[in-house]
């Protein structure tokens, strides 16, 4: 077989980016026969931030070769080989363009191959996976050593691939093959019987020795600004059985270490599952799959046949954010002949024989149909202040493939009249909107359902409409609601209470602050040309303080400034590369994992709810708090906004300290170097 691994640069990710380099081998019976690497000249300039990615400067592709020339030469290259790239849409798509015509060549993905033979790995990227499964690394990030890590990385799957049984790789070649020509990953395997996944009982919640929890909760609805989690902990010990939902994983770590004397189950995800009806009805009737589902069914298959791990307990995010899951948890029975080995009956189980249940607040929202069955003495909702975030921005997208695999399995359902009504959805009535959503569904409650475009395909995607009828169903689950936060009042308003629609008592707590608030009023706003440059200028005057701490509303921008300090400081690139918590970059929907001595704040979170001013306040005031230092912080801001002195008056309070208004750089530094030495 014929083969060409090839990888490109660009000038950006978007449609109107070009290529600036190629890399590509050429294998023939997997011994390396030819190479191409190449600069490409583009119309357009790069930025900084390629540069500082990729090493190629503007002086490099100055002197690269015209793209008609090269264009020709790579089309002779590759002739009719099989191509492999990784993440292979993205670069198909910019070859297209490149060549300027359709590709014929057949294109081989090795994310998907990598996905399907270690399903259990939690990353998949090329340089993790190099870096996993101790391959030979070259430099990232430039197309031919790409390349060659790409060869690599495929030689080592089809070595793996030989470790499965003859009769699991038959059960994925039945499921894949219609969609994806994979032979010579099947070829080493002889012809067998396909396996049938078999369910495998999760061990019973073990009920002894746990301490007894006590239980003198109060009834209402109550919200207790917290400083620490030792005055979370007094409140839970009183409260009986309860439901402690959040958002960050941190937080629910050091909850269950601190619990581990009661009954404590995790519940996260806990609305992801697999109905083992639907599992086996697919694996029988592999035709009731959609193609373009079939290699998503495939990945997960092979995670449980590789693992076992049938409650998705161990499952790494690809896994739980896999395309076929939502279409594999759907129960719409509380009774079934499955029963006795229900993955989702089993957690079930474990929440009734729980003192204390942990999730986070997708779970809940997620799953609120199955969670109002129960009754609990307290429910706490941590890290309250994210509430809105969350609510409004958890969308559940269905394509129509999704539609037509969902109607395969159910009988009842006319199949041609759940695909028109996907077809006509934005045309269609309420009534046969809700009829449709319904079916394909777990939700409970009001929603809004559009149609949209996403990833190349419609969509119908599915949000929560309505908060109050939602808390009012969250309330009804028990006698005492307790809403947790750093901070609930800002200009007299507490806006999580008026989210919410859950009136209740607000129990407030003085803190001494520690922290020191700048607006430096000589650099430019972030939006300019300039700001980058003067940024990191600034920056260069404290790159010995640690941790510290990058907070970004823009992605690009993020990015952008990360590549500029990886490139300029040695140790940053090495702590990003150990995630040892010495410097982060984070947008604004981060979870707590560390505190940090110096914190950057580029842009204010305006658009994390529409244009809702005072809740990015509100909430920019509670993030910060979750990330400054116990013992002093040095928080500065930078945004146009701040240059607005009534606009600083109007929100001080979010600021936690007065902040300082300053327009001269040395003068900045020495307050900030001052605070943070004494």
């Amino acid at each position: 077989m014929k083969f060409v691994f090839f990888d490109l640069e660009t000038t950006g990710l978007n449609r109107d980016d070009e290529v600036i380099e190629i890399g590509a081998i050429k294998v023939v019976d997997f011994e390396i026969v030819s190479t191409f690497k190449t600069l490409v000249r583009p119309h357009k300039s790069i930025s900084r931030f390629i540069t500082n990615l990729t090493g190629i400067t503007l002086e490099d592709l100055d002197k690269a070769q015209e793209r008609n020339k090269v264009k020709e030469d790579f089309k002779k290259f590759i002739e009719d080989s099989i191509l492999v790239a990784h993440n292979a849409s993205f670069d198909k798509e910019f070859l297209e363009r490149f060549l300027e015509e359709p590709l014929q060549n057949e294109v081989v993905d090795t994310l998907e191959l990598a996905r399907l033979i270690y399903p259990e790995l939690s990353s998949h990227s090329l340089e993790k996976l190099v870096q996993t499964l101790n391959l030979k690394k070259e430099k990232a990030h430039r197309a031919f050593n790409d390349a060659l890590m790409l060869y690599e990385l495929f030689k080592k799957l089809l070595e793996e691939s030989k470790t499965f049984a003859d009769e699991d790789m038959k059960l994925l070649k039945d499921i894949i093959s219609s969609s994806r020509n994979f032979n010579f990953l099947f070829e080493n395997h002889g012809d067998a019987e396909k396996t049938m996944l078999k369910i495998r009982k999760e061990g019973e919640i073990q009920t002894l020795p746990f301490s007894q929890l006590n239980s003198t909760h109060k009834r209402g609805i109550f919200y207790f600004e917290k400083s620490s989690i030792d005055e979370l902990i007094v409140l839970l010990l009183t409260s009986g059985k309860s439901l402690i939902v959040s958002y960050s994983e941190k937080l629910l770590e050091n909850l269950k270490d601190r619990l581990s004397k009661f009954k404590v189950f995790d519940a996260t995800e806990f609305e992801s599952f697999i109905c083992v009806e639907r599992l086996n009805y697919y694996l029988e009737n592999t035709d009731a799959i959609p193609r373009d589902l079939r290699v998503d069914f495939a990945i997960l298959a092979s995670y449980l046949l590789k693992t076992k791990d049938f409650g998705l307990r161990k499952a790494p995010q690809h896994i739980l954010k896999n395309k076929i899951l939502k279409n594999l948890s759907l129960c719409k029975s509380k009774s079934c002949n499955f029963n006795d080995i229900c993955p989702f009956k089993e957690r079930v189980m474990e929440i009734e024989k729980s003192d204390f249940v942990l999730m986070k607040y997708p779970s809940l929202f997620n799953g609120l149909k199955f969670l109002s069955d129960f009754k609990f003495d307290s429910v706490y909702l941590l890290e309250a202040y994210r509430i809105p975030k969350v609510f409004s921005s958890l969308k559940i997208n269905f394509s129509r493939e999704d539609i037509e695999m969902i109607s395969n399995f159910d009988s009842s359902s006319n199949s041609s009249e759940m695909l028109t009504l996907f077809d006509n959805f934005e045309n269609s009535s309420k009534e046969a909107q809700f009829k449709l959503v319904s079916s394909i569904t777990n939700l409970d409650g009001d929603y809004l359902a559009d149609k949209t475009f996403r990833y190349n395909y419609e969509n119908i995607s599915i949000g929560f409409s309505n908060a109050m009828k939602m808390f009012s169903t969250i309330s009804s689950m028990s006698d005492s609601v307790n809403l947790v936060s750093n901070y609930f009042i800002l200009n007299g308003e507490n806006f999580i209470e008026k989210f919410t629609g859950l009136r209740g008592v607000v129990s407030t707590q003085a803190n001494e602050e520690k922290i020191m608030n700048i607006i430096p009023l000589f650099l430019h706003a972030p939006n300019a040309d300039e700001f980058s440059r003067e940024f990191l200028d600034l920056y260069e005057q404290f790159s010995d303080i640690k941790p510290v701490l990058f907070i970004f509303e823009n992605r690009i921008q993020l990015n952008s400034i990360r590549a500029e300090l990886r490139n300029k400081y040695t140790w940053i690139d090495e702590s990003l590369s150990k995630e040892d918590g010495l410097v982060d970059f984070v947008q604004y929907e981060f979870p707590v994992k560390n505190k940090y001595r110096l914190i950057f704040v580029i842009k204010l979170p305006m658009n994390i709810l529409g244009s809702q001013e005072n809740y990015a306040m509100y909430y920019l005031k509670n993030f910060i708090k979750d990330f400054v230092s116990d013992e002093k912080s040095a928080v500065l801001y930078f945004d146009g906004r701040l240059k607005d002195r009534n606009f600083v008056s109007k929100f001080g309070e979010a600021f936690l300290t007065t902040p300082m208004l300053l327009e001269r750089k040395e003068n900045l530094v020495q307050f900030v170097r001052k605070y943070i030495n004494t």
